[in-house]
């Protein structure tokens, strides 16, 4: 039994607050006692008292093997509390370590229904039905307020391993699901400003006005090719200046022998230089462009700059 027999004094005998007992009269159940001062017949009568307040056992570890073979080793904690002493005492040899061992059996059962990752995501649900099936058998010991508490799930170390990586491929495999994803929308919207792009000239200019002082940003020399229709901005002239820097360009192309050739344009920083043919001296353009005075030969169509270096006269658009 689970219980202790009262020492007595002259026959009286007191129970505190959270213990209840029973009488046995030359062995037999005679009454219930209750906490206070009491009187027992000497050698006739013993008293057996147990605790009446909340009782907890540490559930030993055990190893279960859970649906799908997977094997792990559960603890927890029971709780419980005598209420009818008669029964806790006296129809059970030991009721401690009869709902323990209750307890042992059910989650074994229970859990062996189970698969890893109910156990590992549904602990307190698994416990109340654990706590369910032994309340029904504890109530005929006189026990009550049963709850059930699972502290921990452990695994073999190997089968850890091989689950952290199954993980770790689900998530590999969710980013890469994701960036594809987002690969494709990014794509449809690039797509779409391409479209834009290609139906207005104007923007396409200004997306490349953007792009180059993007890149002027940097300390590097970048070398960009220039169109012809966006000399007139780089060097402060108006259309009509393209225009015919423009028409200089196809004479030369057409006339590889002119006496005036005209200059190659190149982007330094935020400036635009043209370049001698000759000695390649470097001029900025928009302090030589639109000089008149400048202008060795004002009756040829365009300006042309005489190289203080080489003395090779070259052609520059003129800005108007």
């Amino acid at each position: 039994m689970a219980g202790q027999s009262i020492i007595t004094a002259f026959g009286f005998f007191v129970l505190k607050q959270d213990e209840i007992g029973v009488r046995l009269t030359l062995g037999k159940y005679s009454g219930a006692v209750h906490p206070g001062l009491g009187f027992c017949i000497p050698i006739l009568q013993q008293i057996l008292k147990t605790r009446s307040s909340l009782q907890t056992v540490d559930l030993p570890d055990q190893q279960i093997v859970l649906s799908g073979n997977i094997s792990v080793i559960i603890s927890g904690n029971l709780n419980f509390r005598v209420v009818d002493a008669s029964q806790a005492l006296l129809d059970v040899t030991n009721y401690r370590y009869s709902v323990q061992q209750l307890a042992l059996t059910t989650i074994s059962d229970v859990l062996g229904t189970k698969t890893i990752e109910e156990v590992r995501s549904a602990k307190v649900r698994i416990a109340d039905e654990i706590e369910t099936i032994v309340s029904r058998t504890a109530v005929g010991w006189g026990l009550s307020d049963v709850d059930i508490r699972l502290t921990d799930a452990r695994m073999d170390e190997g089968l850890q391993r091989a689950m952290m990586r199954e993980t770790e491929a689900r998530k590999e495999a969710s980013a890469i699901k994701i960036k594809a994803e987002s690969d494709k929308f990014v794509s449809r919207i690039f797509a779409d400003a391409a479209r834009t792009l290609a139906g207005s000239p104007g923007a396409m200019t200004l997306r490349v006005l953007q792009t180059l002082s993007d890149v002027s940003n940097d300390k590097t020399t970048v070398i960009v090719p220039i169109p012809v229709d966006m000399l007139a901005m780089l060097g402060g002239g108006s259309p009509a200046s393209a225009a015919r820097a423009a028409a200089l360009t196809d004479v030369e192309q057409e006339e590889p022998d002119d006496p005036y050739p005209i200059a190659a344009l190149k982007l330094i920083g935020r400036k635009t230089v043209a370049i001698c043919p000759s000695c390649e001296t470097k001029y900025n353009v928009t302090d030589v462009l639109g000089d008149m005075e400048r202008d060795e030969l004002p009756d040829i169509t365009g300006q042309q700059v005489k190289c203080k270096r080489c003395g090779t006269t070259f052609t520059l658009p003129e800005a108007t």
